[in-house]
């Protein structure tokens, strides 16, 4: 029997868990490798860098518990262990409906393909966004320049904020990392004595003034100032000009843009949604083509809650109804398995934390075996990210 070749587009975490759903750990993970090259019913390429990144520990750098090292894995020997061949390239296009994906080292066919190819940022929503602000999810790099600056800094005004991408119905953004980002930014100032020589200010357009709940009430706590609904004309040199043209000043500016999808597949075969992600199903298959399918930041939710996020988590629900779907579709069935929104995230304030939760079915958390504010929750949330990364490492 003729094995299905299935092309895996990018290498991050909505991807490794696609593969992780659709190849089920055997009992013996060090022998998978051999196992499969025995038996296996899919030939899998996975096409993309071979370096991911736990984004979500990236805030912790400014604390100095995470380091580039740390934080990245080269994902090319989990990939041998299954027997999955890996081509270090870029997707540049997509042509026959998505059967062939054209990279910049070639064309590789496909009975079945997954995107997870991540996002964009839309830096041009704000002119000067590029040129004159920081932001973690830019990467380790981008984050580590950041501490370089603020490290040359005796005292200051520091801004730290966020916009939304929801024209799409649902939080193309990353806001959680924006709030850890300023709390840990406290806690930082205040290990080296130096707290009250600098102004740590919270924005984002997308929260409106006055808005109250456990999140502003840790940010009062650390006498963060919270410029709610504030979003700037332009970042210029030395700080922002608002609305009315006016200067204000800022040394230091940590922002994140709202998500979209990278501006590739806006020259494919590919259909995009109003606010620029991958336009999928509910069966995370994309609409209008065979046997293609996406999740993770690149794609879009079809009827959103309007909570609804764009993070590692959600993408871990999106990555698994899509390989159940692609395996009843390349058994010639229809795809059946949906998956349920929900927002899931620990808030690491280093001496606090808060795990922010709302979903569909309204089911706690761990079956609600785990406090929702407690600073146990920031060894949790260590232990979450150290059993991930030993995965990828080891089995």
């Amino acid at each position: 029997m003729t094995k299905k070749k299935i092309a895996v587009v990018g290498n991050g975490f909505a991807s490794l868990f696609f593969i992780g759903d659709l190849l089920p750990l055997p009992v013996f993970p060090l022998f998978a490798a051999f196992l499969r090259r025995l038996h296996s019913d899919y030939d899998l390429t996975v096409i993309g860098n071979g370096r991911f990144v736990y984004f979500p520990a990236i805030p912790e750098f400014i604390i100095g518990k995470r380091t580039t090292a740390d934080i990245t894995v080269d994902i090319r020997p989990f990939l041998w262990r299954r027997n999955i061949r890996f081509v270090d390239a870029k997707a540049i296009d997509l042509q026959d409906g998505g059967r062939t994906v054209i990279t910049t080292d070639g064309a590789y066919t496909n009975d079945a393909l997954f995107l997870g190819i991540g996002p964009a940022f839309t830096v041009d929503d704000i002119p000067g966004t590029g040129a004159y602000t920081f932001s973690p999810c830019n990467g380790p790099d981008a984050m580590e320049a950041f501490l370089s600056r603020l490290e040359g800094l005796s005292e200051g005004v520091v801004y730290v904020g966020f916009k939304l991408n929801k024209r799409d119905g649902f939080v193309a953004g990353r806001g959680g990392q924006m709030y850890e980002c300023a709390c840990l930014l406290d806690y930082a100032l205040k290990g080296k004595g130096v707290r009250d020589k600098f102004e740590i200010h919270l924005f984002s357009p997308d929260i409106e003034p006055g808005a109250a709940g456990a999140i502003t009430d840790s940010l009062l706590e650390r006498g963060i100032i919270l410029d709610y609904g504030y979003e700037p004309k332009a970042f210029v040199e030395g700080g922002m000009l608002d609305p009315d043209g006016t200067f204000r000043k800022a040394d230091l500016v940590l922002f994140t843009p709202g998500i979209t999808a990278p501006d590739w597949i806006r020259r494919t075969c590919l259909p995009v949604s109003e606010g620029g992600h991958i336009d999928v199903d509910r069966y995370g298959r994309v609409k209008g083509l065979e046997n293609v399918f996406a999740a993770g930041d690149c794609g879009n939710h079809e009827n959103p809650p309007p909570w609804v996020p764009h993070q590692a988590h959600m993408a871990r629900l999106r990555s698994n109804a899509a390989a159940k779907n692609m395996r009843e579709v390349l058994r010639g069935g229809n795809p059946t398995h949906t998956y349920r929104f929900e927002l899931s995230c620990i808030l690491n304030m280093e001496n606090d934390a808060l795990w922010m939760h709302v979903a569909g079915d309204d089911k706690p958390p761990f079956r609600g075996i785990f406090p929702r504010h407690s600073k146990k929750l920031v060894t949790v949330k260590s232990a979450f990210e150290r059993l991930y990364l030993f995965y990828l490492r080891h089995l």
